[in-house]
């Protein structure tokens, strides 16, 4: 099984048998989670290991967390209390993405939890310290496609869906296992391997036209690997083999690179006359095209070649719209 879908079903079983009366009993529950009676009485296991006991209730008929088991809050310092609000703060001041209300409710647990002292102190705090996901799509919008995902990735079940290909400016339907829902450079991007194409593909949330889960069960491979799926790609989307890739910064542009990661195979070289010339290893150039791009004149592509001709075409291009 899927290190993915044990988290899941995990967490699943802790939210069936938690509460006050107990609903659900072993068969409940294996069909719930789809699993195994084996797999069963080691997740009970595994949660009384991590000190939250579950017993059966005979009057109730089904399993519950026994009664006399309360969660202690959390002993945390001043710095990682404020960093918990801040972080989500940076999730609620952006009410487009997933997850919003689950933040602002864990948030308010977290502040209700802390001395009234220290809680005042964290309200000062935290209107003064302010950090951005920014989002260019209105994700509010696709709230039930959030949703129907999260589903299929914690069932670990197949999807339906109608997807909007910008390249082909076409939609096709297609069946895919969800496997990670990622947040990259302003949008968010379901990673699934893609049953027509047979392979790991990338789609944005915000171009799936329509979405079924359906009852057909995947299991999440333990191998897969995010960081290496994307290997050196600029952003999230991968080219077929690594190309070393050499930009040179002029300017007060050079100046501000020094000081900026934006690749971690990133190497910067400064020259004699202020200038300097970064290096990295990606795959891909459309991501890339993009970024060079918008730095004008002060950017200039050393290495490889063939990407310095595709940006030359473009600024030829733009040059006849200016005109």
């Amino acid at each position: 099984m899927g290190t993915s879908g044990k988290v899941w079903r995990l967490i699943k079983l802790i939210s069936l048998v938690e509460g006050k009366y107990a609903r659900y009993d072993r068969q409940d529950i294996m069909d719930i989670l789809d699993i195994k009676k084996s797999s069963f009485y080691r997740y009970l296991k595994e949660l009384e290991k991590a000190d939250i006991p579950i017993d059966y209730d005979q009057k109730a008929g089904g399993y519950k967390i026994r009664e006399d088991y309360h969660m202690t809050p959390p002993n945390l310092t001043i710095s990682e209390a404020l960093a918990l609000v801040v972080g989500g703060n940076s999730i609620l001041s952006n009410s487009d993405l997933p997850y919003f209300k689950e933040m602002n409710m864990a948030i308010a647990k977290l502040m209700a939890s802390l001395p009234d002292k220290t809680r005042e102190m964290l309200s000062q705090l935290e209107d003064r310290i302010h950090f951005s996901l920014n989002t260019l799509v209105d994700y509010e919008k696709h709230g039930e496609v959030f949703n129907l995902l999260n589903d299929a990735i914690r069932e670990e079940s197949n999807l339906w869906i109608k997807y909007y290909s910008h390249t082909g400016n076409k939609v096709s339907e297609r069946t895919v296992s969800p496997y990670i829902l990622n947040l990259k450079k302003g949008f968010i991007y379901l990673i699934a391997y893609c049953h027509k194409r047979e392979e790991v593909r990338v789609f944005r949330i915000d171009r799936i036209r329509e979405i079924e889960v359906t009852a057909n069960k995947f299991k999440y491979p333990e191998e897969f690997s995010l960081k290496q799926y994307l290997g050196n790609s600029w952003g999230i989307m991968r080219g077929e083999e690594d190309i070393k890739v050499k930009v040179k910064f002029s300017g007060d542009l050079a100046r501000w690179m020094k000081e900026s990661n934006h690749h971690r195979t990133q190497e910067i070289e400064e020259l004699e006359d202020g200038s300097i010339i970064m290096s990295f290893v990606s795959c891909g150039f459309n991501e890339i095209k993009g970024w060079i791009l918008k730095y004008g004149a002060d950017a200039e592509v050393i290495e490889p070649k063939s990407l310095r001709e595709e940006i030359k075409a473009e600024v030829k291009k733009m040059g006849e719209v200016y005109k």
